[in-house]
């Protein structure tokens, strides 16, 4: 048998990059794994050798029965859909519908309240569940990054977060980790089951353009805050200074009259990942855009019912 081995770089601190240190390692799947070019359905194994003193790994890929750290995904695109962290996280469980959640905090350090996060986060994945009616997965990972960097990415069955151990100590940073938290769980059901067109089946070799990200993000964000609110973690006061500031946002970028939210979705990487000092005038986030558009459809829908 032919053995071949390659190296990937891993000191990017992003939730869609590779980061290795003494600590822990973030591993995701596009920037790692390699298959055949020939696009056929495979299974796939992966088997961590965790570093020395390194206890634990998760992910969202199913375990293979009695081989620990050893996972099997059932094709490629499942395989790079599930990234994994290695080190000693601290981990709390929770159950809905009979179903594992995992919330895998990487950085505790004694600050970050992971008890009170993990029963907030339940609260949080029973509002979607009801909202939707069902839970589209077997368990499912929020790997949790406390890292003093920023951003979440949705998975099929998982999420990465990064954010401060800092944020369970005040009411505005605690409020913005639940935000990042709840966006990317509805991912579950709106990007990851819900999807554009354009975006399926994955095309690894080129770019994909597609004028829905106002939904798939936007409204995301517009139903993240509701969620919370719904969930009894969120006042209707703060929910609506939520609402108020992405209003506040749309109302004052001039460039909200020149780009539509579909435009704004088709352009988003050369204008809103390549801003300039013009931008403001030219360009609006599908973001701010779709969250109110999330809004006024949604009141429309009241309205008619």
């Amino acid at each position: 048998m032919l053995f071949r081995s390659y190296r990937v770089y891993g000191r990017e601190m992003s939730v869609r990059t590779n980061w290795i240190d003494a600590g822990f390692a973030l591993l995701n799947g596009a920037p790692t794994f390699l298959t055949l070019a020939d696009r056929a359905p495979r299974p796939h194994e992966v088997t961590i050798t965790p570093a020395a003193g390194w206890k634990t790994s998760m992910t969202g890929l199913p375990e293979v029965p009695g081989v620990p750290h050893r996972y099997r995904a059932p094709d490629f695109d499942t395989l790079v859909d599930s990234p994994i962290v290695i080190g000693n996280p601290a981990v709390h469980e929770f159950t809905v519908d009979g179903k594992k959640h995992y919330l895998v905090n990487e950085g505790e350090a004694g600050v970050f309240d992971g008890a009170r996060a993990a029963r907030d986060l339940e609260a949080v994945v029973r509002e979607h569940r009801r909202m939707w009616g069902f839970l589209p997965y077997d368990r499912y990972v929020f790997l949790n990054l406390l890292t003093e960097a920023g951003g979440g990415l949705e998975h099929k069955n998982s999420t990465v977060l990064m954010g401060s151990r800092w944020a369970t100590r005040t009411r505005r940073a605690y409020l913005n980790w639940l935000d990042l938290a709840s966006h990317e769980f509805f991912h579950a059901w709106n990007v990851k089951r819900l999807r554009p067109v354009e975006l399926g089946p994955f095309d690894y070799e080129n770019e994909v353009h597609t004028k829905s990200l106002w939904i798939a993000e936007g409204i995301t964000d517009y139903y993240a805050d509701l969620a919370l609110h719904r969930a009894g973690l969120m006042s209707r006061e703060e929910f609506l200074d939520s609402l108020s500031d992405k209003v506040e946002e749309l109302q004052t970028t001039p460039g909200r009259l020149v780009q539509s939210a579909e435009l704004a979705s088709f352009d988003a990487w050369i204008k809103y990942y390549r801003p300039d000092e013009n931008s403001v005038n030219t360009a609006i986030s599908y973001y701010t855009k779709g969250a109110v558009a999330g809004l006024l459809l949604d009141a429309r829908i009241r309205r008619s019912e």
